[in-house]
């Protein structure tokens, strides 16, 4: 007999991370772990672009070396995170511009204002405001606080790079029956709202997939229904292989096994890499998506 259910042992790690209480569904759970995910840049060595726009901006012309330096750690594949809101810590924040537009806003790090949150660095009324596609990140423009519904920004992107906007064009629409202002699109947001816009002679919904219903963001949402099916999935394929695996365990330990309980060790939706654990036996199972091949990764000392 084998036991497991991944998606299960998933929610509960998040729980205990997060002091998550069992007022929140299991897919909620996972939503606003996908959603806190999300808010932070993925580590990896980006390639960056300044926009012609950024080069032109007095801001950077004046304090090149605090936008260069960023660029630098982004190229080395440093944690941006201490350039972010400090709001990154809380597990239930919002970032409607991120979950409307996907930009991510940074702070320059040149300020004499210091984090609330030790790790941070000093605070900003300039932002630099980057878009990531792949591998890729774009340095978008240098505004204030108040720019997170300044078109500038998505024309800046069309202006440089307009290949980002293209999948979220609207075809065939040649003028829509209400389009928004600034202030408007801003108000649209606080009530889960989420607006098309012009961009020159086009129109396009928000880059980012939109703002949910609860605030977060669509993407998290997806996220999250792909995160339960892809465990869910997993956990089937491992009880149609148990004469597989239960080999793969008494060949590693050297004896016959009865029954199997498989438990999620641990798991990183980035990499898709993890581990699992057989608890009766306290073998380790390692496992990497997409194929979901496993093999003995270690077994306990006799």
């Amino acid at each position: 007999m084998i036991t497991v259910n991944l998606f299960d042992d998933f929610v509960d790690q998040v729980r205990q991370k997060f002091n998550l209480d069992d007022s929140f569904d299991s897919f909620d759970v996972i939503k606003i772990y996908a959603w806190y995910d999300l808010r932070r840049l993925p580590i990896r060595k980006w390639k960056v672009y300044y926009s012609r726009e950024l080069k032109q901006n007095n801001f950077y012309l004046t304090h090149r070396q605090f936008v260069d330096k960023i660029k630098e750690k982004a190229e080395k594949g440093e944690d941006l995170s201490p350039h972010a809101s400090v709001l990154i810590t809380k597990i239930s924040a919002k970032d409607e511009m991120l979950a409307d537009w996907g930009i991510y806003h940074l702070h320059i790090g040149h300020g004499t204002k210091p984090a609330r949150i030790q790790g941070f660095v000093n605070r900003t009324k300039e932002l630099l405001f980057v878009m990531p596609n792949r591998n890729n990140l774009y340095f978008i423009d240098i505004l204030d606080h108040n720019s997170w519904t300044n078109f500038r920004l998505i024309e800046v992107i069309d202006n440089n790079w307009p290949f980002l906007l293209e999948p979220f064009k609207l075809k065939n629409v040649i003028s829509l029956a209400y389009e928004p202002t600034e202030e408007e699109v801003y108000k649209m947001r606080k009530n889960q709202l989420n607006a098309t816009f012009r961009v020159g002679n086009s129109f396009f919904i928000g880059p980012g997939g939109g703002i949910a219903t609860d605030g977060s963001s669509v993407r998290a949402v997806q996220m999250a229904q792909g995160l339960q099916q892809l465990l869910t999935d997993f956990s089937k394929q491992l009880e149609k292989n148990e004469n597989h695996i239960r080999k793969k365990i008494e060949e590693a330990l050297r004896k016959t096994v009865e029954d199997i309980h498989l438990e999620l060790h641990e798991y990183d939706p980035k990499t898709g890499r993890g581990k699992i654990i057989e608890k009766n036996s306290q073998t380790i199972l390692s496992f990497s998506f997409p194929d979901g091949a496993i093999k003995i990764e270690s077994i306990p000392q006799t």
